[in-house]
């Protein structure tokens, strides 16, 4: 999905002044649009579209995977990994089948998981700058993470 000068500008504003956390959440909002691309692609007919959205929400996925602090994020790192890996699998799927159901069921699993991230970052927003290091540890940041927190990609299925 192409971008026009004026949407990359406030992308690039908006990335330069999130949380940690907020930029989960940016990442998250690009594979939702990804996903999307890869389901308007499908039902055009359009092989080389879907398949260069399936790319960039791989890549996107890398990128969230690769955030992870496994080592000091406890069990919420484990599942955000099991869970991003989930729906990689199901992206695979999707394209092999040519399935924009199993792609709208991804995107259901991604925006709950999004609105939690969104919850988590609420005292970032009110705090500004200064909250910035409330965010969890399962993104590599030096907060703890809560229980809440830690089961909030636990309860999903692919």
């Amino acid at each position: 999905m192409k971008r026009t000068p004026t949407e990359l500008a406030y992308l690039r504003a908006a990335v330069q002044n999130a949380s940690p956390v907020g930029l989960v959440i940016i990442l998250f909002d690009q594979l939702i649009n990804d996903l999307k691309g890869a389901i308007a692609a499908i039902e055009k007919r359009d092989v080389e579209t879907r398949s260069a959205e399936l790319k960039h929400g791989f890549l996107v996925l890398a990128q969230l995977q690769g955030s992870l602090d496994v080592e000091n994020g406890g069990q919420a790192a484990v599942h955000f990994s099991r869970f991003y890996s989930a729906v990689r699998a199901a992206m695979m799927e999707a394209h092999l089948k040519v399935s924009a159901e199993i792609l709208v069921r991804q995107i259901g699993l991604l925006l709950d998981v999004r609105q939690t991230w969104q919850q988590v970052d609420q005292p970032n927003l009110s705090a500004g700058p200064a909250g910035a290091a409330t965010s969890s540890n399962a993104v590599g940041q030096p907060a703890v993470a809560t229980e809440e927190q830690g089961t909030a990609a636990t309860n999903w299925t692919a």
